[in-house]
């Protein structure tokens, strides 16, 4: 099975480097992963950090994730598809607990891994546990947790529509009635720098507003708007 994995991008130039070496190194030797950087513009030299270490690096302007993540489903070939954000680690042996979550009956509709985070502390493991329950309760993972889609599939669905927020709700709502969501074991370590920019509590409380608003029916772009 190859795996083709998407970064959408905007100005990561920092962090972007350091997590496609990271998707090289912990793809346990596998020859059959293709890694897309979907950029939204980038001006901080994210095209450069991205040479030699990406397969493709395309430009979606305007950005938007959802739009980015489209346009690097297009480009992929790969016959699995893996949406990874730029802050986001993979695990040790990923694309094999992929390979197997995907080889397993009855066959999952979208696969996700348990998430953690790059700071330490207790607010951050109930965030985490959190962020599990929140899998058991609305069966759709939050785009940190590296969603990954059959190619077949996500087209079939239509894939990502263009939405300034909540994409990956679209997307798992839409391809829930072909199979199960599963969240593997393995954890992806992503960052809490939104947490700490931002305020431990107030992004936890905006995360949990937002998603409430959401199943009450208020539009994305509000919710974008708010969030940002």
């Amino acid at each position: 099975m190859r795996i083709s994995v998407v970064i959408p991008t905007l100005n990561e130039g920092r962090a972007l480097a350091e997590a496609l070496r990271r998707v090289r190194e912990t793809a346990a030797g596998s020859s059959s992963v293709e890694i897309i950087v979907a950029d939204g513009g980038s001006q901080d030299g994210s095209e450069a950090a991205a040479s030699g270490l990406a397969d493709k690096f395309i430009v979606e302007v305007p950005p938007g994730r959802a739009r980015q993540m489209h346009r690097g489903a297009r480009e992929a070939s790969g016959d699995l598809l893996l949406f990874l954000h730029a802050d986001t680690r993979l695990p040790e042996g990923w694309a094999a607990a992929l390979e197997s979550a995907w080889a397993a009956r009855p066959r999952p509709c979208a696969t996700a891994f348990s998430l953690r985070f790059d700071r330490d502390g207790r607010f951050y493991r109930l965030i985490a546990r959190a962020a599990a329950w929140r899998n058991r309760l609305t069966g759709i993972p939050l785009g940190d947790q590296a969603l990954a889609v059959s190619k077949d599939a996500y087209f079939q669905v239509g894939g990502f529509p263009p939405v300034p927020l909540m994409e990956e709700y679209f997307l798992i709502g839409k391809l829930k009635r072909l199979g199960p969501v599963r969240i593997l074991r393995e954890h992806v370590i992503t960052s809490a720098r939104r947490y700490e920019k931002n305020g431990r509590a107030f992004q936890a409380l905006r995360n949990l507003f937002i998603t409430v608003l959401f199943y009450l029916g208020i539009p994305p772009r509000i919710l974008a708007g708010m969030y940002r």
